[in-house]
């Protein structure tokens, strides 16, 4: 299922978790002044709970975990982890003051390239909020009436801003890890298979990206086995794998 999701807000659910501010129209706006009324949003599934028609998700982005809902039958297909994606329309709880709930409209299994993906998306839209409100843009947003009274009432501030920041910065760098982490897998495979006395990193450069890596994520995995201390220089140049 290919999900519509370009036009709709990106937003990290533990930000999304405390939001409690409802502007016009019983639109959800965020601490960096998103708009919420529906989302599109990717993670991995914890937990799957059935009442009746009604089925509850706990889905993680590895910021929080967030609850949605969903009448619809979800088929997934990873192994190990399973990632979903959907679009939910947030709904306002009447019965709990100024709540809401996420119900799910599509929904699909995807692979955790593709929370990735969306991980380092919501981190780059999440930053261009907050250097909009750092910068005020004080007289584009200020004048927007929705806009003053979010600030207003999560009393922004630049520690306030901060926290989001390295809210998005560590998403990414758990992000970052894992790309380093599957380089370095593909990295042993093909020192494992060269001689044992290592390969030239210039070689081995040029094998490793007939399989699709870059030269930056290349090197940062190379550091990242070296420092672990799973690989090692015999000599300038040359990389082997240490002996178990």
């Amino acid at each position: 299922m290919q999900l519509q999701s370009e036009r709709l807000n990106r937003v990290f659910f533990k930000e999304l978790l405390a939001s409690d501010f409802f502007s016009i129209n019983s639109v959800l706006v965020t601490p960096t002044c998103a708009r919420c009324s529906r989302l599109f949003g990717i993670g991995e599934l914890k937990k799957e709970e059935r009442r009746g028609n009604i089925t509850n998700l706990k889905i993680s982005d590895s910021t929080a975990t967030l609850n949605i809902y969903t009448n619809k039958t979800i088929r997934l297909q990873e192994p190990e982890k399973d990632f979903m994606a959907f679009v939910g329309k947030l709904h306002v709880r009447a019965d709990k003051g100024r709540g809401f709930i996420i119900l799910v409209e599509e929904a699909a299994a995807v692979n955790e390239e593709a929370r990735n993906n969306w991980i380092l998306t919501t981190a780059k839209r999440t930053m261009e909020r907050i250097e909009q409100l750092r910068r005020l843009e004080k007289n584009a947003l200020a004048k927007k009436h929705w806009a003053r009274e979010a600030i207003e009432h999560y009393a922004i501030d630049d520690d306030r801003l901060d926290a989001l920041a390295d809210m998005a910065i560590n998403a990414v760098r758990n992000v970052l890890l894992y790309y380093s982490k599957t380089a370095g897998e593909i990295i042993l495979e093909v020192l494992e298979a060269a001689d044992k006395n290592g390969m030239k990193r210039e070689k081995l450069t040029t094998e490793l990206e007939k399989k699709g890596l870059t030269g930056e994520s290349i090197e940062e995995a190379l550091e990242y086995l070296i420092a672990e201390g799973i690989c090692y220089e015999p000599e300038v140049g040359i990389v082997r794998v240490v002996e178990q």
